[in-house]
Order: structure tokens, then sequence, then C-alpha cells
């Protein structure tokens, strides 16, 4: 047993894919995910991961430079994922873990739960990690509402990542295979997608604001949206 720091990320869709794809197409989507993990987990310094269909499990040390690893993995994720029309969602947790032929422990049950409960192409974290301090940044971790589907609303540290607009997302959304050819966006994808547009509304205010990443400018996402922009109309 050991403690540290573990990811659970997986790819929205999934199931729809498989659904709307032919035997030659998706296991080409399969071999393109495949890779894209391995270089992402290369290049962010990861040495401990799994893949379990779309699953991808991850594990660092307890330590400053495990967890900036980790963050660099989930923004590969997300960024090098949806560049390729795979849209990631995950949980981070930080606790007790066995890694081996078979992985278990409290970290990988608490990432896990983390990462299903959110509805949106994101990576959020346990709300107490023991090095945040160090970890706080616009590029990095950003405290923030990660949407989910149920439970109480509450600030914790979000994985910050370069999204695109809404037109370039909508349209990666649409290669995915998760959406059928000639069919229109269900509301549950659009849910999805309109939540991850307004984290990037946010990241932006907070950048533009020169707003303390660590704390939560709110009590609503667009809150804080609604606040700066009334302040740009009466400037």
């Amino acid at each position: 047993m050991e403690t540290g720091y573990f990811l659970v990320a997986d790819v929205l869709g999934f199931s729809a894919m498989l659904a709307n794809s032919s035997h030659t197409e998706f296991d080409a989507r399969m071999s393109q995910w495949v890779e894209l993990v391995e270089a992402a987990t290369k290049k962010s310094g990861v040495d401990k991961f799994s893949l379990f269909s779309d699953t991808v499990f991850a594990a660092v040390p307890s330590t400053v430079e495990g967890a900036n690893a980790l963050i660099n993995l989930s923004r590969l994720l997300l960024s090098e994922g949806l560049t390729n029309s795979f849209m990631v969602r995950g949980g981070i947790a930080h606790g007790t873990f066995t890694w081996g032929r078979v992985s278990y422990g409290r970290a990988i049950i608490d990432a896990h739960k983390l990462e299903s409960r959110q509805n949106w192409v994101g990576i959020a974290c346990q709300g107490k990690l023991p090095h945040a301090v160090e970890l706080w940044g616009a590029n990095r971790l950003v405290c923030y509402l990660p949407p989910m589907k149920s439970g109480l609303m509450q600030g914790q540290p979000v994985v910050s990542w370069d999204i695109p607009d809404a037109t370039e997302l909508i349209a990666l959304a649409m290669k995915s295979n998760a959406v059928k050819d000639g069919e229109a966006i269900a509301w549950d994808v659009g849910e999805q997608l309109n939540n991850t547009l307004l984290f990037r509304s946010y990241l932006y205010v907070l950048q533009k604001e020169n707003l303390d990443p660590s704390l939560f400018h709110g009590p609503l996402p667009s809150q804080a949206l609604h606040e700066v922009l009334l302040k740009r109309a009466y400037r």
C-alpha cells in the first residue's frame, strides 16, 4: 500500500461511439486512443498507468513533482484528446492505493466516484490536496464549481486547459462518432459542452482580470462573468 495521487479518466460517449462505428472504424479509433494515452504519459513523465477499454488509470507519488506530472498528463489528455475528438472526463484523488496486476485502494474509489459524477469535458480534483498551495495557477489548478449530475455545489481544484471556442468544440464533438451522422446533438451532450464552454469563459475572466486562481469568484460561474461584463459596460 502506498500514498499518492490517482487519476481515473475516460471518454465521454464511448458506448455511442461503439454503436455508431463499424468494427474497422472502432478498432482504428481504439488504436488512436491507446497511442494518444501512451504518448501523453511518456511526455508528462507518468510511469504508472494502465488502460481498460476507454478508461485510464494513472498514479504518481505524493509529492509536488508527482502532482505536477499528473496535472500535465490531465492537460494533455483533455487537449490532445479533444483535438482527436475524444471528449475526456476525469477525477483526481489523493490517498492510499496498491498498484500492480490488480490495483485497488481508497484513492482509486474516490477518483472514480468523482469522475463519474461530473457533467462536462474536464478533470476535477478532491477538495483537499496536500500540495494545493504549490499547484494553484491559471494554467495548473484553479478553484471552480465543477458541474455535477447531483449533490452539493462546492468549489474545488480543477485542471485548467486550453478549451477551443464553441464552433470548434461542437465540430470536434460531432466527429467523435458519439453523435450519429445526420442527427442533432442530444441534450445530455449539449449540456456537457455548454458546461465546458462556461468554464472556458471563466478561465478567460480569471486571466484577464488577474484574479486569484485559489479562490472561486462566484457564487456561480455565470455570476463572475456577469459582474465583469457589467464593469466593462459602465467603464
